[in-house]
């Protein structure tokens, strides 16, 4: 059994990040190996004082055990959100970052324009040093315009973007593959591809609202996907329909959206 390790964050009382990756993940029949790197009460984006349960000494002991435990073993990862500079250092110096023969690095820090509470421009810096691991890297907009030191705009157009792709290339694998989220024009939303033979964009009709969970979901998917050596122009569409299903779904069963996304829609064997 091919095994996936998810190193994000775990938000306990949401329907995100590691409760949303583990479950799709492990539908495609992937050992689903979790690491948790920070225990949140909630996301940080709910009201009320942002509290936290994190630990050096105990993370540096997992990253080794899992390393000495499945280094000559099949390994894939996803890194999502993180939240902490000394958390980036411990990842970077460990021997596990070198254990995965699939790396997606989800850089989860910033949407619309802004950061999200807790981090800042440096956290930005420092989060690019793991990207010269990565064999997927997927941004949304923001953060591709704050990792290539570019303004952002609402309103970028797909040359602008394709533009900024071209410059983040500049601190990846020269065969690494970028996929863009969270591009939008008047009525849609969708993203640009560019594996470094060839690129493309996918759409579909926008649903207004902002949908906590559904960056997280979209990288659980993908690193299932390529798990099974699907190609991007195959599974991106379907992703994209799937990541459209769940929130039809949670606007019809929840009321507080920041508690996150129905993820049924996600799972693989429900295909």
């Amino acid at each position: 059994m091919k095994n996936a390790f998810i190193i994000e964050d775990l938000s306990s009382l949401n329907s995100i990040s590691m409760n949303v990756a583990g479950p799709i993940v492990a539908s495609y029949g992937l050992r689903a190996l979790q690491i948790p790197v920070q225990n949140f009460i909630t996301q940080t984006e709910m009201e009320g004082t942002i509290r936290t349960n994190y630990s050096a000494e105990w993370l540096k002991a997992l990253f080794e055990t899992a390393h000495h435990q499945f280094k000559n073993t099949e390994n894939i990862g996803l890194i999502g959100y993180l939240g902490k500079t000394e958390i980036i250092d411990l990842i970077e110096k460990s021997e596990l970052i070198n254990d995965f023969q699939l790396l997606l690095v989800d850089p989860v820090m910033a949407d619309n324009g802004h950061y999200y509470p807790l981090l800042d421009a440096t956290y930005c810096q420092q989060l690019k040093r793991l990207l010269p691991f990565a064999d997927v890297v997927t941004p949304n907009v923001t953060e591709l315009a704050f990792l290539t030191g570019n303004q952002y705009s609402p309103s970028f157009s797909e040359d602008q973007i394709a533009a900024m792709v071209s410059q983040l290339r500049g601190l990846l694998k020269p065969n690494a593959t970028v996929v863009v989220t969270g591009i939008e024009t008047q009525d849609q939303v969708g993203c640009y591809w560019d594996d470094g033979v060839s690129c493309g964009t996918n759409y579909l009709r926008k649903v207004d609202g902002h949908f906590y969970g559904t960056g997280d979901a979209f990288a659980a998917a993908l690193i299932g996907e390529l798990s099974e050596h699907a190609r991007l122009i195959d599974c991106l569409p379907q992703i994209m329909k799937r990541i459209q299903a769940s929130i039809r779904n949670t606007l019809l069963s929840e009321n507080d959206l920041k508690l996150g996304i129905d993820i049924t829609p996600m799972l693989r064997r429900n295909d």
